[in-house]
């Protein structure tokens, strides 16, 4: 039998699949002490305030015992690989196949969006470049929300190389050749960082200078500080997506 999908809006729990921490001094600071579920709390909340979240610590070994603990989830991005073996990752895979196979409303965010994929039979890898900062991202409409072009800070090297089968393409753009998916119209993937404000952003860029070099890292600092993103904009397609709010046919 197939379950319903779809989620009352009213108090609504999203469980948060935490898949990184804020680690170091200099990205405490500029994080002002928030930690990654925080800034997914305050993402979903803005646009939702009744929205309630349930973090669990799944780099850590902590994963959700069944897909109905919660009434939707996310998936946080991570400094990790989707594809790698580690056993927290390996377990990750797992449950979000059982997220799938419960119809369970999910989003996947940077490391979350390639893990969503790779689990589910594409392929996720790196790309050979890093992205960070702004970038450019045009999306169709969708039944959840009317799409447009948005700048959004990315921060990664690796991408999904190929979607998984029912995977539709909604988005193009300067950050990766699939920046955003969905599947059987329960499952979305974006690519970038709805989450990251630009002074964490500029943060991040600065600590991972020696890996993404001192050009693309001053050419990625360039933009934080020109380019205004969009941030809010997709928080509030996120949610809309989770809730399954469908205001298009």
């Amino acid at each position: 039998m197939a379950v319903d999908s779809s989620v009352d809006s009213s108090g609504a729990t999203v469980g948060i699949l935490v898949c990184d921490h804020v680690v170091g001094d200099e990205l405490v600071a500029a994080a002002e002490g928030r930690d990654y579920p925080d800034m997914y709390a305050e993402m979903l909340q803005a646009a939702e305030p009744s929205l309630r979240v349930k973090a669990f610590d799944v780099v850590n070994g902590e994963v959700p015992s069944s897909p109905a603990e919660c009434d939707a989830w996310i998936i946080t991005g991570a400094r990790h690989d989707a594809h790698a073996d580690e056993p927290w990752v390996v377990a990750l895979r797992a449950f979000i196949v059982e997220l799938r196979e419960h119809r369970a409303r999910t989003v996947g965010v940077c490391f979350g969006h390639q893990a969503v994929a790779h689990a589910l039979g594409g392929e996720s890898g790196p790309a050979g470049e890093w992205k960070a900062g702004p970038h450019e991202l045009t999306v169709a409409p969708s039944p959840w929300f009317e799409g447009g072009t948005v700048q959004l800070n990315a921060m990664h090297r690796d991408v999904v190389h190929r979607l998984p089968e029912g995977a539709v393409a909604l988005g193009t753009g300067s950050t990766a050749e699939h920046p955003m998916y969905v599947i059987d119209d329960f499952m979305l993937g974006v690519q970038d960082h709805p989450e990251f404000d630009d002074r964490y952003t500029a943060a991040l860029i600065e600590v991972r200078r020696d890996r993404i070099g001192s050009e693309g890292a001053d050419e990625a600092l360039g933009r934080v500080e020109r380019v205004q993103t969009d941030g809010d904009v997709v928080g509030r397609w996120i949610v809309d997506f989770l809730l399954d709010r469908r205001s298009r046919p």
